[in-house]
């Protein structure tokens, strides 16, 4: 088995399906003009793939450590491709809102699936530099995939986007079962010491590793929910100039986010999440409170935010591998894809509770937005520590 062609394909199902996600907010004006939608007919395209992708990952995590987790993955990622068939042919919001379910049935595991793969194939000394390779699709979905999603959907319209995707994913299935090697099963049916101990970890450290996955993820995404349209009616970037934002930031964070993995690897994983959460920081700070900026300026502050938001991501999977026991390693990277879907769509929502639109058609709030999301990176640093400090006191013991 090659390792690079094995990240190389892993990154890029991780890249697929983030966009497939993604993607579907910018389009809301498409979606309404299609179909007539109302912004309330949106919310049901949101919350029709968050619930299916919770529910999903409930019940995989139950069962996840007993099958070749390799099997699993591709099986899921044969949904997932089901699904960009279903929502590119979508002739009604009814058949939409299926199509979104199919998804979220399939998103809602694939990413902790991919971490718990690399987490079984890849030695720990080299772990999270094959975790950072890898999470460098989730930075590069969201500054390069969306931006090329909506170009794709002002020239062919907004079933573009899916049927391009649908493209890639299915070279991509072909990846996954000329490169995934066997993952065989942990745990069989009939163990029962390995149930008790999954209830251990989860009433243990692996519990506050479900809190800081929480707070790093709800404070990431409450900002990135709504940062495109702050800094078109705030900052005053030419709509036409946006995409450029994204790629530049995914440019560096193509190089920047295995870097991470690689220092977490050489200094600790605790070390290196700190000083890129504090960094993160800084960039959600600056990015919530910019004012009107010229471009040279404004891309430097909107790729400070993204490198270091996505960067962080690294060290924090790293370290969240290696608190439960192999034999539930699954399960609880399941448990954990469920807690980034509740921390992502959280995020979000508490963004639109606070900010409004102004009679001059500015954004209102977005600042504390950030300052909240600010200290709830922060407070992820506290959480890390314990978690850290306990998990090397327990390998001391």
């Amino acid at each position: 088995m090659s390792e690079g062609r094995l990240v190389a394909v892993l990154r890029a199902a991780h890249m697929t399906h983030l966009i497939d996600f993604m993607v579907m907010l910018p389009l809301g004006a498409q979606f309404m003009a299609a179909f007539h939608a109302s912004p309330a007919d949106l919310g049901r395209l949101v919350f029709a793939y968050t619930v299916s992708a919770g529910v999903s990952g409930l019940i995989v995590s139950a069962v996840i450590d007993r099958f070749d987790r390799s099997r699993v993955l591709r099986a899921v990622y044969a949904v997932f491709i089901v699904s960009l068939v279903v929502t590119a042919t979508a002739g009604s919001l009814d058949a939409l809102v299926v199509a979104r379910v199919v998804a979220g049935i399939s998103g809602g595991v694939l990413s902790a699936l991919i971490q718990s793969v690399v987490a079984e194939v890849v030695a720990p000394a080299q772990r999270a530099t094959a975790i950072g390779r890898v999470m460098s699709g989730h930075a590069l979905s969201a500054v390069i995939g969306v931006p090329a999603g909506l170009w794709v959907a002002a020239a062919l319209g907004w079933r573009g986007p899916f049927v391009a995707v649908l493209a890639i994913a299915s070279v991509v299935f072909l990846g996954l079962g000329r490169h995934l090697p066997p993952v065989p099963a942990r745990r069989g049916g009939r163990d029962a010491a390995a149930a008790v101990s999954l209830r251990q970890v989860l009433a243990g450290r692996a519990l506050g590793g479900l809190c800081l996955t929480f707070l790093v993820t709800a404070s990431c995404y409450a900002v990135i929910a709504y940062i495109a349209p702050y800094w078109l009616r705030n900052v005053g970037i030419a709509e036409a100039r946006l995409p450029w934002l994204y790629l530049l930031a995914g440019a560096i964070s193509f190089f920047t986010t295995p870097l991470s993995g690689r220092l977490a690897d050489r200094h600790g994983r605790f070390p290196v999440f700190m000083v890129t959460t504090l960094l993160s920081t800084a960039g959600i700070l600056l990015a919530t409170h910019a004012p009107a900026l010229a471009l040279p300026a404004a891309l430097a502050v909107s790729s400070l935010f993204f490198v270091t938001v996505y960067a962080r991501w690294v060290p924090t999977v790293a370290l969240l591998a290696e608190l439960p026991p192999p034999p539930v390693r699954g399960a609880f990277m399941m448990l954990n894809g469920v807690t980034t879907q509740l921390g992502m769509g959280a995020g979000a929502m508490f963004s639109g509770e606070l900010i409004e639109i102004g009679a001059d058609g500015r954004l209102a709030g977005f600042g504390t937005v950030g300052i909240v999301a600010a200290l709830l990176s922060l407070a992820g640093i506290a959480v890390a520590r314990v978690i850290t400090y306990s998990n090397t006191k327990d390998r001391s013991g």
